[in-house]
């Protein structure tokens, strides 16, 4: 019978302990080899995930100026008044907010011709405000500065995009206009777009009152806000409700997905192919936990047998090879851990990172360590029960 009571508990894990302690020291070698294994896999683990962890922080400062910086709110079935100058004032009042306003596809494509002789080419006709226009990053090349639209609305006038004047040889500063859909124009200015929004380049662009009066209801209406980046997604909620509270434009978010999701996932597979590889090389150890242990007590038959003979039960037996274990884990866990911290430091310094550690990690991979240790000595614990202590001493 055991003494389970809490001294007798604690005295009998106090031998078993020193016991187990004892024979890895005995045998460095054996202690070795069944350390390098989980060793090596916890040091993986380690090193593998703070990489990723700290990979992902640079991929996303990486992807941080290519997050959506636009927000383009869009309705298909627009009323001819457009969007209320208080929801409006109240998107480009928004702290995150640079510039906001109006940069609706009126039409899609409009014959445009410099005189009305020479064949009309098909170009998209824009609608915009000046907040719209600069919102996207629109700036005026030649003519008349690009925030006057609004104040020459009631003026038969528009805005080329810097493709458009070229392919039609036209010049504001000499005078010149263009026939949009039967009717002339004066131009006013000539405008360059940045990438993103290229099309305006190649687009002609009116005041709302202008391209009511002339040409009659939109295709869309697009509302456009530009904002900082990684403010698009809430921008896009408040605007919503700002700009159509009662949902009669149906308004719609279209704004190009944040390259946050790339970002995420690509930092995200590298914590996955990092946890993959230190748990391959834990289950590696694993097994080569359970062959070496397997050896020492093919090769401690005679000692395990005399401890069977002394009244040691196979409990105790089998608890004595995986308190070794145990040990042997428990120290591969934090020597690995150290490994791997260390390499991650390195490498993050070779490449001038900022190494980013989670304060988990180390105590969940000497603990993943440990389990792999005892997973792998389950068998050989098995065999060390059922030795016999006639059958050992003849050995």
């Amino acid at each position: 019978m055991g003494d389970w009571t809490w001294a007798g508990v604690r005295a009998s894990t106090g031998t078993m302990l020193t016991d187990a302690f004892r024979t890895l020291v005995a045998r460095p070698g054996r202690t070795l080899a069944m350390m390098g294994g989980i060793g090596l896999g916890v040091a993986s683990a380690t090193s593998a995930v703070l990489i990723a962890d700290t990979q992902q922080v640079q991929v996303d400062r990486a992807f941080d100026a290519q997050r959506s910086s636009v927000v383009v709110l869009r309705a298909d079935t627009p009323p001819d008044q457009g969007f209320s100058e208080g929801g409006a004032a109240a998107v480009a009042g928004l702290g995150p907010v640079t510039r906001a306003g109006e940069l609706s596809v009126w039409r899609e494509t409009a014959l445009l011709s410099p005189n009305g002789v020479v064949p009309a080419v098909g170009m998209p006709m824009v609608v915009a405000d000046p907040g719209g226009l600069a919102a996207v990053g629109v700036v005026t090349r030649s003519g008349v500065d690009q925030s006057a639209i609004d104040a020459m609305g009631d003026r038969p006038v528009a805005w080329l995009g810097e493709q458009v004047a070229e392919r039609l040889g036209i010049d504001p500063v000499s005078a010149g206009s263009v026939v949009v859909d039967g009717h002339r124009l004066g131009v006013a200015g000539v405008v360059h777009a940045a990438p993103g929004f290229g099309y305006l380049n190649s687009s002609v662009i009116v005041s709302r009152d202008l391209a009511l009066r002339f040409f009659g209801r939109g295709a869309t209406v697009r509302f456009v806000a530009g904002v900082r980046p990684g403010a698009a997604a809430a921008v896009a909620t408040y605007a919503l409700a700002a700009l159509d509270p009662q949902h009669q434009l149906a308004l719609a978010d279209a704004t190009q997905p944040d390259s946050r999701i790339v970002a995420t996932a690509v930092g995200g597979d590298l914590r996955a192919m990092g946890l993959a590889l230190g748990g391959f090389v834990g289950f590696i150890g694993m097994v080569a936990i359970a062959n070496t242990l397997s050896m020492a007590v093919s090769q401690r038959s005679r000692e395990l047998g005399l401890r069977s003979a002394m009244g040691w039960g196979r409990r105790r037996l089998a608890s004595l090879i995986l308190v070794e274990a145990l040990v042997a884990g428990a120290l591969a866990g934090v020597v690995g851990s150290g490994l791997g911290l260390s390499s991650a430091f390195i490498w993050c310094r070779a490449h001038d990172w900022e190494l980013i550690v989670n304060p988990w990690l180390a105590p969940t991979v000497i603990a993943l360590g440990v389990v792999a240790s005892l997973l792998g000595a389950l068998v050989p614990a098995s065999r060390a029960a059922s030795t016999s202590p006639l059958v050992a001493m003849r050995s």
